[in-house]
């Protein structure tokens, strides 16, 4: 019978554990160097005893775990007469001190990254999720030999190494904060397109992990946001033209005198610097000559002025004055066709822009989400509608009959346990691990992973061979 596991990862003990539980990261993390000042030698063993057994086996008694301790600690070295021993690292030879256990099937399915800890592995055998060589096996001592695969029902795997499924209430409290703060970013965006867009552009791509976008979508991006531009063009370009330039003209004067107009009043007809001076000329002309235009200056009036022949007009005078006017109207509509295609030039984006082109409908394509209500939700957990940019589904509930966190995440501070095994050769896509060989010592080396250093199991090896070292 295994211990029972009271108080595993109290904080107050500080003892580090085979798990990769957030309260033993954080007593590693506070863990103190293993001291021997004012310690006799028996103190010091018991010390280092005590330590190296909460990580190494904690769940086994202790005369469990001395039957299985071997004194005989296994290493490797390289027997070559042309190097020198002076050249060589030390073989720490006493961290072997626990290499017996890393042959049993629990904790190889731990070294594998198959189980959050050892406890949770015996619970993974004893269940049934466990085969070796094919076979189902349910003794978590069962004893691994060199070439042995084992394999790990992938469901469960998923389930130790990613996050904790919230429950429908924790899920839905989560959604709410979500859509909160995602409805104050909509406002926030429809006030300041322009200012956010600008923000997400200069975010860092390690920052931005909603932008999906890939190097080939981005050109079409820029080639789309050219061509829009070009068309924008054309068709300015089209409106643009001496009979809408004399209407403008004509409706911004509305019949007033020359000498109460100054060129800055047609600064909104005029694209061009300087062709505000010819507006006023041409109304100036207009005015002299009291066209009839003055008091009907509609498009269609203008349209049928301009489309006139000189030879169709009542007198010389009113063809000369048209003929003026429709000289400094062309010379307006030339430089204005020339602006709007300068302009526009100046707007498109290099073909190997990184940036992604700004769009007036940014804004306008944020949707607010309505939030949830808890008590729907939670007698009918597929009313749920949650449709947010990182998210479908309620959180961490995406399908709800999976027993972990979807869509799958790794479980916090995973990083820091991460550790792939030198004996051990595993496939994370299938689940499947080969058992290489027992653990052994090399030159500077140990493949039994430990927090503790050698000086440490120096002392638990003395505790247990009872004969020194």
């Amino acid at each position: 019978m295994p211990r029972k596991a009271a108080n595993l990862y109290s904080t107050a003990r500080g003892r580090v554990r085979a798990s990769m539980n957030k309260y033993n990261l954080f007593n590693l993390y506070k863990k103190n160097q293993v001291r021997y000042q004012g310690k006799s030698l028996f103190q010091q063993k018991w010390t280092a005893k005590q330590e190296t057994r909460a990580y190494h086996g904690e769940h086994l008694t202790e005369s469990r775990w001395k039957t299985l301790f071997s004194p005989d600690l296994e290493s490797v070295a390289q027997l070559d007469a042309s190097l020198k021993g002076v050249d060589v690292a030390p073989t720490p030879m006493v961290l072997q001190t626990y290499a017996t256990l890393e042959k049993r099937l629990e904790f190889a399915l731990f070294r594998a990254m198959f189980a959050s800890s050892i406890r949770q592995a015996r619970e993974f055998i004893k269940n049934g999720h466990v085969k070796v060589n094919g076979v189902t096996i349910k003794h978590p001592s069962f004893p691994l030999k060199s070439g042995d695969v084992f394999s790990v029902n992938p469901d469960k795997v998923m389930l130790a190494m990613g996050r904790v499924k919230p429950s429908v209430e924790q899920a839905v409290k989560v959604d709410n904060r979500q859509i909160g703060v995602w409805n104050k970013y909509v406002s926030f965006v429809r006030q300041n397109p322009k200012d956010v867009w600008d923000m997400k552009q200069n975010k860092p791509e390690s920052l931005n992990t909603l932008d999906s976008s890939n190097k080939v979508d981005k050109l079409e991006a820029v080639k789309k946001f050219n061509s829009d531009v070009e068309k924008v063009m054309l068709a300015q370009q089209r409106a643009t033209t001496r009979e809408s330039t004399l209407s403008k003209i004509l409706a911004v004067a509305k019949g007033k005198d020359v000498e109460e107009l100054k060129p800055a009043a047609f600064a909104k007809v005029a694209l061009h610097k300087g062709d505000d001076a010819k507006c006023l000329e041409a109304y100036k002309i207009l005015k002299q000559a009291d066209s009839e235009l003055l008091g009907a200056y509609s498009q269609e009036n203008c349209k049928k002025y301009i489309s006139t022949k000189s030879t169709d007009f009542a007198s010389k005078e009113a063809a000369k004055t048209a003929a003026q006017v429709k000289k400094v109207l062309s010379e307006i509509v030339s430089l204005q066709l020339e602006q709007l295609r300068t302009n526009a030039e100046q707007q498109k984006l290099p073909e190997d822009s990184k940036l992604v082109p700004y769009s007036t409908s940014f804004g306008k394509s944020l949707l607010t989400h309505i939030p949830l209500s808890k008590d729907a939700v939670v007698e009918d957990e597929s009313s749920a509608k949650v449709n947010l940019p990182w998210q479908h589904g309620l959180f961490g509930r995406q399908d709800p009959s999976k027993p972990y966190f979807t869509p799958w995440t790794p479980r916090p501070f995973i990083g820091a346990f991460a550790v792939l095994p030198h004996h051990i050769e595993i496939s994370f896509e299938t689940c499947h691990a080969v058992y290489l060989n027992d653990p052994v010592a090399r030159p500077g080396h140990s493949e039994v992973i430990t927090p503790f250093p050698e000086h440490v199991h120096e002392r638990a090896y003395m505790y247990y061979v009872r004969k020194g070292l």
